[in-house]
């Protein structure tokens, strides 16, 4: 079947994604600019890194969309490989949205983000 290659593109625990785009990686950076009179003062907390997230849009099957699905609904930490081959390890799987893909009936599109904790 054409949705079913074996290239991976992102692993989210033992599931291989077809597709990844967007990937991105929003640090939880803990400094904001603070206003008061005559100027503006920083507050600084540092960066936490427990707090990071990483963003993406992947496709996938939808017998693996079920197991993320399952991820996603017992709050299971998993293992997540980057296309880079980068791993970070204890990522919770957080489901943003999710659509079927337009004549692919057993593939799924989904905007996922995951957790660092």
């Amino acid at each position: 079947m054409p949705w079913e290659v074996e290239t991976i593109h992102i692993q989210i625990g033992e599931v291989r994604t077809l597709d990844v785009d967007n990937w991105q990686i929003i640090p939880d950076d803990r400094q904001q600019q603070v206003e008061i009179i005559g100027g503006v003062a920083v507050q600084d907390f540092g960066h936490i890194e427990a707090g990071d997230k990483v963003s993406c849009n992947v496709t996938m099957t939808i017998v693996n969309w079920e197991v993320v699905c399952g991820y996603w609904n017992s709050r299971q930490l998993v293992q997540i490989t980057d296309e880079g081959g980068n791993v970070w390890p204890s990522m919770r799987v957080v489901v943003k949205s999710y659509q079927y893909v337009s004549r692919f009936p057993k593939a799924v599109k989904a905007t996922l983000e995951f957790w660092r904790l």
